[in-house]
């Protein structure tokens, strides 16, 4: 038994088989045609270039407290100039910051 099945959006579907891919999508019988039809998901992720947004909460003079979607990201840098004891201790004092400021807020 052949049946024929509609896919939208065919070349994109196509490339990402091809590399190996899986592709993710809903598969449903066309009320008005009745013909079955796959319409793959569009992720924004795979997009080339895609960056998922952050939000800043906190900064300080060498680091920062961001939030994604899922996760709180704290980034903190120091200058080699500073030396491996002074980067050390500052990279602690930064970090110690924003973890205190990260407990003060609620979810």
């Amino acid at each position: 038994m052949k049946k024929e099945v509609s896919i939208l959006n065919a070349l994109a579907v196509m490339a990402r088989l091809e590399q190996g891919k899986s592709v993710e999508g809903s598969f449903f019988k066309d009320k008005e045609s009745g013909v079955l039809t796959f319409r793959p998901y569009n992720r924004l992720s795979r997009e080339p270039g895609y960056v998922p947004p952050t939000v800043t909460l906190y900064e300080t003079a060498n680091g920062a407290l961001r939030q994604t979607a899922k996760r709180n990201k704290i980034v903190v840098s120091v200058k080699r100039s500073l030396g491996k004891l002074r980067g050390a201790t500052e990279l602690l004092s930064q970090a110690r910051e924003l973890t205190d400021y990260l407990k003060t807020l609620k979810n």
